[in-house]
């Protein structure tokens, strides 16, 4: 294991068991100087943050509801922490002379934390709240438009980014290979790979990875990419389709935050830094 990420204040109190995740949650992104709202979508509360100007590109997506009895460390705090001081760095980036003349101008986001990812209660994935959040999105008709969502889950220990290609696998068993939605999610994979090699970072791994918002969000219409890290040397256990070592500490006690290591936050940023650039610079509107 790397070098161990070091929390203080707020990241701890989110991180504490039986701590009110969605208040601890507020805390940091006021604490960054981010307006947030909440949205109250049956029983999940949703937490979404703009930055940018404009319609939104793109959707970033991290939930936060935790498994009962786990710190919910590596599912799914880091990607929280991560989300949430990406959005801060890019609301807090100075305008260029070349931006104040409209060229490049900073993209416009919606970061989204959600509620009620981990195990729908009535077995259905329509119950888990991603769904009725995308059903809200596409009901605006930005879909159209080309928007599109990249959710980060377990994303706190490891250098190898994966990316699940589970949207793929469920769109094909469907017909909807040809539909809005799957040509959505190919962008998505373009634009990872693209992010990926303008931060540096090897080209992300396809794997069918465990669902996480991108089942609900693909159902619910919106196309979208899961992508998650592992550590290197525990890849081959994918390839030989077993369970990897830090699989196994999710949803239990020992997903504590010593298990969270710095190199991840370093990667995960350069990524975010570098989809951000995508965005603001080199891709149409329709990603």
């Amino acid at each position: 294991m790397g070098e161990p990420m070091r929390f203080t204040g707020g990241a701890e109190r989110f991180m504490r068991p039986g701590g009110d995740r969605l208040v601890s949650l507020g805390s940091i992104l006021s604490g960054y100087g981010l307006r947030y709202s909440v949205v109250k979508l049956g029983e999940a509360r949703h937490i979404l943050t703009r930055v940018g100007k404009g319609a939104p590109r793109l959707v970033l997506i991290a939930h936060y509801d935790r498994a009962p009895g786990s710190s919910g460390a590596l599912d799914n705090s880091c990607a929280c922490l991560q989300l949430a001081s990406f959005a801060a760095r890019l609301n807090s980036r100075p305008v260029t002379p070349g931006e104040e003349a409209g060229q490049a101008p900073p993209p416009s986001l919606l970061v989204a934390f959600t509620d009620a990812e981990e195990a729908p209660a009535s077995g259905e994935a329509s119950s888990q709240g991603a769904y009725a959040l995308a059903r809200r999105i596409v009901a605006t008709g930005k879909v159209g438009e080309g928007l599109a969502a990249l959710v980060f889950d377990v994303t706190g220990r490891g250098g190898r980014l994966l990316y699940s290609t589970a949207p793929a696998a469920l769109l094909a068993r469907n017909g909807m290979e040809l539909s809005t939605v799957s040509a959505g999610y190919r962008s998505l994979v373009s634009l990872a790979a693209r992010a990926a090699a303008r931060a540096g970072i090897a080209e992300p791994l396809g794997v069918e990875l465990p669902w996480s918002d991108d089942l609900g969000l693909t159902l619910g219409g919106l196309p979208a990419l899961t992508l998650s890290l592992l550590p290197e040397s525990e890849t081959p256990f994918l390839a030989a389709g077993k369970k990897p070592p830090t699989w196994k500490l999710l949803h239990t006690a020992e997903d504590g935050p010593d298990k969270a290591e710095a190199a991840a936050f370093d990667t995960i940023a350069a990524f975010l830094d570098s989809v951000g650039s995508c965005i603001g610079s080199s891709l149409p509107p329709t990603l």
